[in-house]
């Protein structure tokens, strides 16, 4: 038997009959609820993103809400057959995903997504299986389509020796992969330099590009994917700034380039998925941009190009960490430790300094540069700040809400005060993620 891994993003839903599938979703902050009849054979999984809707009108993606997502599954499942008598639940999720602050605490998006969904079953009548939420982990709820049967369980499910131990990579040793690596094409360094000056034409980018044609094919490869364009199609770089406009061309550019560069980790150290750490970094350029639009504190062009570069030391570091990755994790969230500390202990370095070094080597602007080095803490940066701290938000956000790409536990205990410096409270923080394109949580694993 060939049975099928469908994931479910945050924010969607999927309901089938009975089939060789099992469905799985990563669970951080966000809430996911199973749902199985075994009389009529039919089940699905839906993934919360948040608890309600900001207001009474009809919400555009209302499936990522608890209060109008549920109800919509459960339709789903009434029309394959299903019945609230024989519907059984499984819910799991709503984690206060570690390093664990009052803010987190008092915030608690998790938990009101949580009891929200609890109600929608208990008004439905339908009996509650199995429940495991709240929690300090990342965790997997699955959903067996042949059997109903349902399973909850660490994302780092793995066993691991408590002494084992990992060689510290040398300073050398850091620098000597960074030159195996294939870095980002001199096209995309110069257009990227090009921009940040802020002082560049159109027609000065597009004669860059056509310099390197691999790029260029990749960056039409990119504007034609479905989060760009849709369903027209984009032939020529003439087409693509026609269609999609300046920003979102030169944004192109820069994003085929770093896809291609991330494409050289695949040994999933740090993520929980082959090609993660690229979601992620794809994930954070896209919310840093709706953050500086939304907070009009760092130009949004740049803010996306810095929360797309901002874990680019990690790809060197990979390689490293891989065959520990069971350990990191576990001990990253069993001990109160600080995330760049646990790695300077276990590497040696730190992915902040090994971006750090990449900056320097391939001449970035210095307002990049600071924030690949302090965007765990921004308050470090010295003349960026306000970039540093978007990105930050951006990051922790990913880390809660998307958890699939990347395990990088960001610490909330400053989160208020870098709200404030940007002109944000804590409870503004459901309405910024709401905000965000639903395709940023959608991206396929």
């Amino acid at each position: 038997m060939n049975i099928i891994t469908e994931h479910i993003p945050s924010g969607s839903f999927k309901a089938f009959p009975k089939s060789d599938r099992i469905l799985q979703a990563y669970l951080g902050t966000c809430v996911g609820v199973a749902l199985y009849d075994k009389a009529h054979n039919v089940g699905g999984m839906i993934h919360i993103l948040l608890p309600s809707p900001p207001t009474k009108n009809r919400p555009e993606n209302p499936e990522k809400y608890a209060s109008t997502g549920l109800p919509i599954l459960l339709q789903a499942l009434y029309d394959l057959g299903a019945t609230p008598k024989t519907l059984t639940a499984t819910i799991a999720g709503g984690a206060l995903v570690g390093p664990l602050s009052h803010q987190d605490i008092n915030l608690d998006i998790g938990g009101r997504s949580m009891e929200i969904a609890m109600k929608v079953l208990e008004n439905e009548n339908i009996f509650i299986e199995k429940s495991e939420t709240g929690g300090f982990f990342t965790c997997t709820l699955e959903l067996n389509l042949t059997n109903g049967e349902t399973s909850i369980k660490p994302a780092w499910n793995k066993q691991i020796k408590e002494n084992t131990e990992c060689a510290v990579p040398s300073r050398k040793e850091i620098l000597k992969t960074i030159e195996s690596l294939t870095p980002i094409p001199q096209t995309a360094l110069k257009i990227l330099r090009i921009v940040q000056e802020d002082n560049y034409s159109i027609e000065n980018i597009s004669s860059e590009l056509h310099k390197d044609q691999v790029l260029a094919a990749r960056t039409l490869q990119m504007c034609n994917a479905a989060m760009f364009s849709g369903k027209i199609k984009i032939e020529t770089l003439k087409d693509a700034l026609l269609i999609l406009g300046e920003t979102t061309l030169i944004n192109s550019v820069i994003t085929a380039a770093i896809k291609n560069y991330f494409s050289q980790s695949e040994t999933m150290g740090y993520s929980l998925c082959r090609g993660g750490m690229f979601f992620h970094s794809l994930g954070c350029a896209v919310t840093s941009e709706v953050i500086a639009r939304i907070t009009k504190k760092a130009e949004p062009q740049t803010a996306y190009t810095a929360g797309l570069l901002h874990d680019i030391g990690k790809v060197v570091l990979d390689q490293y960490i891989a065959h520990l990755c069971p350990l990191f994790f576990r001990t990253l969230h069993q001990h109160k430790t600080d995330y760049l500390t646990l790695e300077k202990k276990i590497l040696g370095i730190t992915h902040c300094e090994t971006g750090g070094i990449l900056a320097d080597e391939w001449n970035f602007s210095n307002s990049l540069k600071e924030v690949i080095l302090h965007h765990h803490n921004p308050h470090k940066c010295h003349d960026h700040k306000h970039l540093g701290s978007i990105v930050y938000v951006a990051d922790l956000i990913m880390s809660r809400f998307n958890t699939a790409y990347e395990t990088d536990k960001m610490a909330s205990g400053n989160l208020e005060s870098i709200l404030a410096y940007l002109g944000l409270k804590l409870k503004d923080l459901p309405d910024v993620v709401d905000a965000i394109p639903m395709h940023v949580f959608k991206m396929i694993v």
